[in-house]
């Protein structure tokens, strides 16, 4: 399920299971939003940002004008997650590339201080909805 955030910037949420605990991500589903990230925020929202790829991607993510830390976790297809990384701000050039060094499907961006397992991303059918809209 999709919804717009409440606040200012009108993100995108959605309505998922995290280890079969509903949470609500906010979601970057075009190569804009996912270019963009976190960067210049001052606050990682609670439930994260998860990073929708319309197919299995490889590669890393960097923290170039992130403000605060962070813990990624890479998923597979089908939300089993493949690896994390505790990643630090970077504010200048050269930014460590944190590469899981396997394909993954999606990327879930946390607060560094989030204590959840974070193995499972679900349900299949919303993981194939979300899919369905990425850009």
């Amino acid at each position: 399920m999709l919804a717009a955030a409440a606040h200012g910037d009108a993100a995108a949420t959605a309505t998922l299971r995290l280890d079969g605990v509903m949470f609500h991500p906010e979601l970057a589903l075009t190569s804009a939003q996912q270019t963009r990230g976190l960067m210049f925020r001052k606050q990682a929202p609670s439930d994260g940002m998860l990073f929708v790829f319309r197919r299995a991607s490889v590669g890393g993510f960097w923290m170039k004008n992130t403000l605060v830390p962070l813990e990624i976790v890479f998923f597979d297809t089908r939300g089993r997650a493949v690896r994390r990384f505790l990643m630090t701000p970077c504010r200048k050039d050269p930014c460590h590339i944190y590469d899981p060094v396997k394909q993954y499907r999606y990327a879930l961006e946390l607060p560094a201080t989030d204590a959840r397992p974070a193995r499972t991303l679900g349900s299949p059918a919303a993981l194939k909805a979300l899919v369905a809209r990425a850009g």
